[in-house]
């Protein structure tokens, strides 16, 4: 954040020590426990001031105890009126915190940061109409937002809405904002730590029990220790990748929004998320891609394939010799041709195309464009060793890839 004050509105600004760091957050529930959580697990001296939730509000300059509101969230899920009636009320005067049946009015209340983690869009607006949960004008003094849930929608009336509300409190008010999509990138890496850590050929489950559910238990229990190991390093790859992804995310924020004085947060966000979504689109491959072929058997009859590639609606189905490894292919007009000829009763190792262009599993989608459109093919096989994994059409591309990879790009321009 000391990157921000060679901007005008953050001139003054001041980041504070670890101990005098100060939380608010609205919405107390999933998102806000945890992010209140691991706040103070990082940094044991802040201090949550405040919190919401659907029964009003508390808020405490001093500071509230963690330790109970999360005992009372995990226990009873709504926390800000029972602890109110438990802790509070009996002390009455003497008592520093300060309880508000209405929930909204903790977004009154100052604090360094304010972690918006309710299900609401427009927690601050700038219009009446916008019905938000609090007026900008009537916002406590925070340095900064960040983004716990819901503060993103493609609608364009709530993007307007965001961008007013932006203007108002980023360059006006001098507070800096960090969108959810870009704190949150710890899920996303958590779902997909399979791509972090591969699974070793030896821990997959063996395809001849697929299926056979007590001798996949049985494997299972034989092979626990090392699934375990195999647990515990996807574990820390996924927090080192998710803490290196949000300080890449945070700084990249940070270091264009001081590059540029007319961009707001949510822009440079959006730009952000546009890049890194491009970027990996780039590196799938057709592995990542590809849909399942249809096959047949070398010596299955012209007619079977007629029907199979009615059943499958594809243009093009797979012939496999009798080990299972790709002998040609056969398409709608080879049927056709069959058909014309007379030949309806032959086997589809007469009529089949043998010498079949195919790509590999770790061939790029660019590549594979290219492939498909060189030689004027409508689809064809992903093979490896062999053995038909799949298959990449250019309608799966038009449907499926194409479209929001130039729209990224023309968005990201």
């Amino acid at each position: 954040m000391p990157r921000l004050t060679i901007l005008p509105q953050f001139g003054q600004l001041k980041v504070p020590a670890a101990e005098d760091l100060t939380v608010i957050i609205q919405g107390f529930g999933a998102v806000g426990a945890h992010a209140a959580r691991q706040l103070v697990e990082r940094f044991p001296s802040a201090k949550i001031v405040g919190i919401s939730d659907l029964d009003g509000y508390l808020y405490d300059p001093s500071g509230l105890p963690l330790d109970k509101l999360l005992r009372t969230e995990r226990q009873h899920g709504q926390v800000t009126r029972r602890y109110y009636e438990k802790e509070v009320a009996a002390q009455g005067h003497r008592h520093s915190t300060k309880f508000s049946t209405d929930a909204d009015n903790l977004l009154r209340e100052s604090a360094f940061c304010f972690i918006p983690a309710a299900p609401v869009f427009n927690y601050l607006g700038v219009r009446p109409s916008e019905a938000s949960s609090m007026n900008v004008n009537q916002m406590g003094n925070w340095s900064m937002i960040i983004g716990g849930a819901n503060t993103y929608s493609p609608d364009p009336n709530r993007k307007a809405a965001r961008t007013r509300m932006e203007r108002a409190v980023y360059r006006r008010k001098s507070v800096m904002i960090a969108n959810d999509y870009l704190v949150n990138s710890g899920g996303v890496i958590f779902a997909s730590q399979e791509h972090l850590v591969p699974t070793p050929a030896n821990l997959q489950i063996p395809t001849e029990i697929v299926g056979n559910r007590k001798a996949v238990e049985s494997w299972l229990v034989d092979n626990e220790a090392e699934l375990s190991k195999l647990s515990a390093k996807r574990l820390a790859a996924g927090v080192e990748h998710r803490d290196r992804s949000i300080r890449s995310n945070m700084t990249e924020l940070v270091d264009l929004l001081a590059a540029n004085t007319e961009l707001l947060p949510g822009q440079v966000a959006e730009r952000i998320s546009l890049q890194r979504l491009t970027a990996k689109e780039s590196q799938r491959t057709a592995k990542d891609i590809m849909d399942p072929m249809p096959a047949i058997g070398v010596h299955s009859k012209v007619q079977e394939a007629a029907e199979l590639i009615v059943k499958t609606q594809s243009n093009i189905i797979a012939v496999l010799t009798e080990d299972g490894k790709l002998a040609g292919v056969i398409t709608p007009w080879d049927i056709t041709r069959a058909v014309a000829d007379g030949a309806c009763e032959q086997s589809v190792e007469m009529i089949m195309t043998r010498e079949v262009i195919s790509a590999t599993p770790g061939c790029s989608i660019l590549d594979t464009v290219t492939e498909l459109e060189q030689n004027q093919f409508s689809a064809m096989p992903i093979v490896d060793n062999g053995k038909v994994l799949g298959m990449v059409s250019s309608d799966l591309l038009a449907r499926r890839y194409l479209l929001r990879l130039l729209r990224s790009q023309v968005q990201s321009d």
